[in-house]
């Protein structure tokens, strides 16, 4: 069998395949894939014990030639030579550091050798080969998958951040440059192994060929500059994957990982915890990884009992009923805001576990549709009490949902698989119709009707840049590093964009005119948003802004941008805007983990008095 066909192939070795150094070619018998990454594979290995009663496990990761960065003008036998020279001093100094470092498992043998052949068949072409101790354990790609909570995240950070400082303050001071989610193992007994240190090198020395692990490695660390600096980043983005299932995204780490961890249900102690050790400044992040892990645990307390909500959404209903749709760490609720409703969160029984995000909208007949996503990267459809799974949406990718000119509705969101743009429209007669054909998107941002009643879409696209996408084709509005965005129609009849600037306390707009998005403008806000929405209505567009420092609401019109009112003062990171009762406007906030609601008076001014649901 060749090469690319094992290479190919399922998770067992078919035929029995070997590998191992020249003098010894099939010392390891390949048993089973357990992991593949950019740079190869790793496989669990065996070799036969001298009694012959049973064999010992290892494990070897196959670094495939071609994969190997080479330096200019650097053939790829070169290279091979370079990066094995390398690996043996990296392993030289982890079985150093795993006598000094609780935590740390190095290699036991490095070595390059044929590639994975039949017994007594090995061929002409080499690569590099770096076997070490099995550990019986997950590592935290597989860990995760059992949902620990919060408390046992925090016992495996701790504990991770015990090796991680332990090699960067010891005598040796290595970086390990490869800190990620399948470099971290759990075993049985709770103990946390950081392995694969064939990359490390010792703080000390200068530039070296960089390696990207992508959404793992610090801005630095991208050009070839190993540090503990970079090493805390990594231990950060790890952090951010297992309390959100995805790394951060690598444009701003930080701004992203934020907003993520709020949108998530964390309280703002703990997302701008973690987000510190995700600055694109490597003298701002925590130097202390144990005084930093210590401290996570206690800004993720919350009282017995208490439920955070992290996403909602309005809409109103058939009879001009106002529903807010919210979902916590464990249960969607909803709320009526009618004559005579209780105006009080209700969870629904009904709806699945575990849910991450949420949007509603109101079909042709007049009844709530909620679309929302979970922790398992699946879509729900929710109507009157009933609930369909409607495929895959990817975590984090966003999500938006609109009425169409028909009365159907339909979803927004990223297709976990493929990163594509994908639309899921659920009929009147309850059909499901999903496709999968969109532009590749990041994450969608929002989505609005233009005059014609149609879906235009809001997206950030795979370069990071603010798209608009409708049914006829992708336009790229320009600016890189928006946080969050909404549409909505003015009192023109044109849509407008207005897209909130990561870490910035500045809207920049956009008018749609004849099909084409043209910049209109920046808006300067009271505080740092988290969150924007907009509603064209009456005389102008209101804009609600929910930040650190609290929520605005202002109006746009041809006069300019009104005065800013302040709701409260309390952090907010998500808001909505609908049009309630008495044609008022009314809005929907979480303010510090709390849904609360509201609405204008006749003069167009707002309450301050928000109603907590």
């Amino acid at each position: 069998m060749s090469e690319p066909a094992f290479r190919d192939g399922g998770g067992t070795a078919p035929s029995r395949f070997y590998v191992g150094p020249l003098d010894d070619p099939d010392q390891y018998r390949l048993e089973e894939r357990i992991g593949r990454g950019g740079e190869g594979e790793v496989w669990l290995a065996t070799t036969a014990r001298r009694d012959g009663s049973s064999r010992h496990r290892w494990a070897v990761k196959v670094l495939h030639a071609e994969h190997l960065p080479a330096d200019h003008e650097e053939s790829a036998a070169q290279a091979l030579a370079r990066w094995h020279v390398r690996a043996l001093d990296a392993l030289r100094e982890a079985n150093q550091l795993q006598r000094g470092v609780t935590g740390v498992v190095g290699a036991s043998e490095i070595f390059i050798g044929a590639q994975p052949h039949p017994a007594g068949r090995e061929g002409d072409v080499r690569t590099l080969y770096v076997v070490s101790p099995w550990i019986e354990g997950e590592d935290l790609v597989r860990w995760l998958k059992r949902r620990p909570a919060f408390e046992q995240v925090c016992d495996v950070v701790s504990r991770l951040a015990e090796a991680v400082d332990g090699i960067a303050d010891g005598p040796l001071a290595v970086s390990h440059r490869d800190i990620s989610p399948t470099n971290v193992m759990v075993e049985p007994s709770g103990a946390v192994c950081l392995i694969d240190f064939t990359f490390a090198v010792p703080t000390r020395s200068g530039p070296v060929t960089a390696i990207q692990n992508r959404g793992y490695t610090a801005p630095e660390a991208r050009t070839g500059r190993g540090s503990a600096a970079a090493d805390r980043y990594s231990f950060g983005a790890v952090v951010h994957y297992l309390l959100t299932g995805r790394p951060p995204d690598e444009s701003d780490a930080e701004a992203d990982s934020r907003a993520m961890l709020l949108r998530a249900n964390f309280p703002t102690a703990v997302a701008d915890h973690v987000a510190a050790l995700l600055s694109a400044d490597p003298a701002r992040r925590p130097t202390s990884l144990v005084r930093w892990a210590a401290e996570l645990g206690s800004k993720g307390a919350v009282e017995p009992g208490t439920l955070r909500y992290g996403d909602l959404d309005l809409a109103v209903d058939g009879s001009g009923t106002t529903v807010v749709t919210a979902v916590g760490t464990t249960v969607l609720s909803q709320a009526r805001l009618g004559a005579g409703a209780m105006w009080a969160l209700v969870p629904d029984d009904s709806a699945p576990l575990a849910p991450v995000a949420v949007r509603s909208v109101t079909d042709g007949t007049g009844t709530t549709v909620c679309f929302m996503v979970d922790k398992a990267d699946r879509l729900w459809v929710g109507r009157a009490g009933e609930w369909r799974e409607a495929g895959g949406a990817k975590l984090g990718g966003g999500i938006a949902a609109v009425r169409l000119p028909g009365g159907s509705t339909a979803a927004f969101t990223a297709d976990p698989d493929t990163d594509r743009l994908t639309t899921v429209e659920f009929g009147l007669d309850g059909s499901l119709r999903r496709t999968t054909a969109g532009p590749h998107v990041r994450r969608v941002l929002a989505a609005a009707n233009d005059h014609d009643g149609e879906p235009v879409i809001a997206a950030v696209s795979p370069a990071g840049e603010l798209v608009g996408v409708d049914a006829h084709d992708l336009r790229r509005l320009g600016p890189t590093g928006v946080l969050t965005a909404d549409l909505c129609l003015n009192t023109w009849g044109e849509l407008q964009c207005f897209g909130v600037l990561a870490d910035t306390r500045q809207v920049i707009t956009f008018d749609q005119l004849s099909g084409i998005w043209t910049p209109a403008g920046e808006i300067r806000t009271p505080g740092r948003v988290a969150d924007l929405a907009c509603i064209g209505y009456r005389g102008g567009v209101t804009i609600a802004v929910a930040c650190d420092e609290g929520l605005w609401v202002a109006t746009q019109s041809d006069d300019g941008l009104s005065a800013w009112q302040q709701l409260t003062d309390q952090p907010c990171h998500r808001v909505t805007l609908g049009v309630g009762a008495a044609w008022r406007l009314r809005l929907a906030v979480i303010v510090d983990g709390r849904v609360a609601v509201s609405t204008e008076d006749f003069t167009g001014r707002w309450s301050t008095a928000l109603k907590t649901l």
